[in-house]
């Protein structure tokens, strides 16, 4: 299982990481990993690089998206996708700071749906210690 943080990147940030996105990933890394005295410095750099996610209206779009598929639930704040023909399992939990994705593969079918919904989403595998521009990929068309 692999858990993915996403990252909406401040515009004015983006042109800055985008062709160097391992310097984006180790200022990102550093605030995932640090110290609890240090946390109050890390809110205040994270504050600087990423925007604040509007919650309801991503929470909307994928309900909406997805509620008439079979393979979709969606339980309290989470969105669950689980496809037994791609071998698919993912959740999707949307917090006003970042996003999180837990899903048993490298690819979850959440990121056509985010991709539509900005294109300065950053995502971080802080364990696997891989970090993408989500529309640096090859989107899979369903």
């Amino acid at each position: 299982m692999r858990r993915f943080y996403i990252f909406n990147i401040r515009e004015e940030l983006l042109k800055l990481y985008k062709e160097n996105p391992s310097n984006l990933y180790s200022i990102l890394n550093g605030i995932y990993k640090m110290k609890q005295e240090d946390l109050v410095y890390g809110y205040n750099l994270f504050k600087q690089i990423c925007e604040p996610i509007d919650t309801i209206t991503l929470n909307n779009k994928i309900y909406l998206k997805l509620h008439n598929d079979l393979i979709y639930t969606k339980i309290d704040d989470e969105h669950v996708i689980n496809n037994l023909y791609k071998d698919e399992v993912s959740v999707l939990k949307i917090k006003k700071t970042h996003i999180v994705l837990d899903c048993n593969n490298s690819y979850s079918s959440f990121f056509n749906i985010l991709n539509n919904y900005s294109s300065n989403l950053f995502i971080c595998d802080f364990v696997s210690e891989d970090y993408f521009f989500l529309g640096d990929i090859e989107l899979i068309v369903e």
